[in-house]
């Protein structure tokens, strides 16, 4: 029932202001109020209304950590970097990749530096060595 709390004073005042405004129009006090004054007042009820909602106490709760487990390096590659890496290990130049798959040779050398950084390795001999053990712990 607090959750509505804030929808039903924010309601309240409205209705208040909507209220008030008709009370004025009904005397026709309008006529004799300049535009600025008028729109002054209506802006003066909603900043006493963002005022009133800002002035109530935040209760957020903190939410639990999220426990996460380091993916595995194959998680983390895309399915081209994963056909790019196959490649690498079947001993694959990047002018060759790039062949394969019918792109600039610089796109293969960007794809192959992702892997490379997502592997954590530094040249193709570390990559091989890692494509490997990803193709043990598959098995």
């Amino acid at each position: 029932m607090r959750k509505y709390a804030t929808t039903v004073k924010i309601a309240i005042l409205t209705a208040t202001a909507v209220i008030l405004f008709q009370t004025i129009s009904l005397f026709t006090l309008y006529r004799y109020i300049r535009l600025d004054l008028y729109l002054s007042l209506v802006a003066a009820c909603f900043l006493t209304t963002g005022l009133l909602i800002a002035r109530r106490p935040v209760t957020a709760s903190v939410p639990e950590p999220i426990k996460t487990v380091a993916p595995s390096p194959q998680n983390r590659l895309t399915q081209r970097e994963l056909q790019i890496l196959q490649l690498i290990a079947n001993g694959k130049t990047n002018k060759e990749i790039a062949a394969v798959y019918f792109v600039e040779v610089s796109t293969a050398k960007t794809h192959v530096n992702n892997i490379y950084t997502k592997l954590g390795v530094s040249n193709r001999v570390e990559a091989r060595l890692k494509y490997a053990e990803m193709a043990e712990y598959q098995v």
